[in-house]
């Protein structure tokens, strides 16, 4: 066995200390990449989630989260490669909880394989096992000029003696594609392949990485990168870039090869979702300056129509602008709603009329799918979430259920910087359609630990203080549908 741990500053929660309840959480990964000889170097990489690991006092008094990984590679129902790991996590003394990063590398030979791990947490005494399974398959060698996946990487550095490296670096694999404001840096990493017979040994080419609008592959302001590199069997590609500025939106990470004249000979591309809200400063000064000559916002005529705009915009907005959303909507200026309108998405990116009817799309459906009797979709609980946090990975409506109120179950594999949150929304008085949030597990989302007991208040009274599931067979099966969304 061996000890190995890394940090993921992703996802944390602050809690107090508690054993953990359910089963540890992974996400799983895997990469591969070729060496000069061919030989394929096949990476499992896996990241177990905050909160789902129990932690206790080690023999030096630092609290410490301990896993262990059982990874199996089987073909035909052989075992072809297999390692058994004890994952420590970081010792601390406070209760921030954060993702750990385990990693283990494989060589295989090309074909079609079995790939499966199964988790069990040391700490908590739970003989629960999380298991995983897919197919993994392993290619050939590429036989002339070709650039690996891109492996998006939480941070690249120099190694250690006795650790394992690509050459000469650690690469910490980012076991996700949504990046949340606290993300600051974003690493890549990729491989060329066989530029040595493309161009000749040692003969120059141009290798460029950048950054670019996933519709429009089109470079997004500074973020590229270009130098001249050397022709050699394999050419490891390295690279970071400063996201602290990169907005919210869809992007792709890409690497590019090209000739002297260059023509594109090879692309290899990464996409990934920027979740990066900023607090904007509105000067009412340069508003009135803001010239709005040939800006989208000059076509609207009719002040109604663009304070109802305004007013969808609010699921979105950070206070300040919520404050002028409200403003606006009171005093029904149509020149300072144009302007206000027009910056608050010109501060989002490059294209603001592009912006606005993206997300006006998204509001049309919101209102479609969550109006009711009083309120428009986006002023709901669930259009604001929706808006907020895109569309949940799992939606479960029970509307009829025997012996508790109607309620609907989120699950997010992130909500903004979040991973794995769960939303629950319910009806509390049978007279009205609107569903009410009643839990989510996001900070700063409302936090209700009796929401169980209060979907069963149909048929359960709870004055005063209660436990937190009314332990039912109906209970029971809100509680799976919410530990297990399917």
């Amino acid at each position: 066995m061996r000890a190995i741990w890394y940090i993921l500053p992703l996802v944390f929660t602050a809690w107090p200390y508690r054993p953990v309840k359910a089963q540890v959480q992974v996400v799983v990964e895997s990469r591969t990449f070729y060496a000069a000889t061919g030989q394929a170097q096949t990476e499992v990489n896996m990241a177990f989630l905050a909160g789902t690991m129990a932690a206790k006092a080690n023999d030096r008094g630092f609290m410490q989260a301990k896993v262990e990984a059982l990874t199996l590679i089987e073909q035909g129902g052989a075992v072809k490669a297999f390692a058994k790991t004890e994952v420590l996590g970081p010792e601390r003394l406070d209760s921030v909880e954060q993702d750990l990063v385990h990693q283990e590398f494989f060589a295989l030979e090309p074909g079609v394989y079995d790939l499966s791990i199964e988790v069990r947490d040391l700490v908590s005494g739970d003989t629960v096992v999380t298991r995983y399974a897919a197919p993994l398959a392993v290619g050939t060698a590429p036989p002339a000029l070709a650039i690996s996946n891109i492996l998006l990487a939480e941070r690249i550095q120099p190694s250690v003696e006795g650790e394992r490296s690509k050459y000469g670096y650690t690469v910490v694999p980012l076991l996700t594609d949504h990046l949340p404001k606290s993300v600051n840096k974003l690493s890549l990493y990729a491989e060329v392949y066989n530029s040595d017979q493309q161009f000749g040994t040692d003969s120059l080419y141009l290798l460029s990485y950048q950054i670019e609008e996933l519709e429009k592959k089109r470079v997004f302001g500074p973020y590229k990168r270009s130098t001249r590199a050397k022709a050699r069997p394999v050419e490891p590609v390295m690279a970071e870039f400063d996201i602290a500025q990169l907005p919210s939106g869809n992007y792709v990470a890409s690497v590019e090869v090209r000739d002297r004249t260059g023509m594109l000979l090879s692309r290899s591309e990464q996409s990934f979702q920027r979740n990066n809200p900023i607090s904007y400063n509105y000067d009412l000064q340069s508003l009135d300056r803001l010239d709005l000559e040939g800006k989208f916002t000059s076509a609207f005529a009719n002040t109604d129509s663009l304070a109802e705009h305004i007013a969808s915009l609010r699921p979105i907005a950070d206070p300040l602008e919520r404050k002028i959303i409200d403003d606006r909507w009171k005093d029904r200026d149509l020149d300072l709603m144009k302007r206000f309108f027009y910056t608050f998405w010109a501060n989002r990116g490059p294209e603001p009329e592009k912006a606005w009817h993206a997300y006006q799309q998204e509001v049309i459906k919101v209102n479609k799918m969550f109006g009711c009797r009083l309120l428009k979709g986006y002023e709901t609980d669930r259009g604001r979430v929706y808006l907020k946090y895109g569309p949940p990975n799992t939606m479960m409506d029970r509307f009829n259920e025997m012996g508790t109120l109607p309620y609907s179950i989120w699950h997010y594999y992130n909500a903004g910087r979040f991973a794995n949150r769960r939303f629950v929304f319910y009806q509390p008085d049978m007279a009205m359609t609107c569903l009410q949030l009643l839990h989510s597990e996001v900070p700063g989302e409302p936090n209700n630990p009796q929401w169980m007991n209060i979907l069963h208040a149909r048929n359960n009274a709870f004055p005063g203080v209660q436990s937190t599931d009314p332990g039912t067979l109906e209970s029971d099966r809100v509680r799976e549908l919410y530990n297990d969304p399917r």
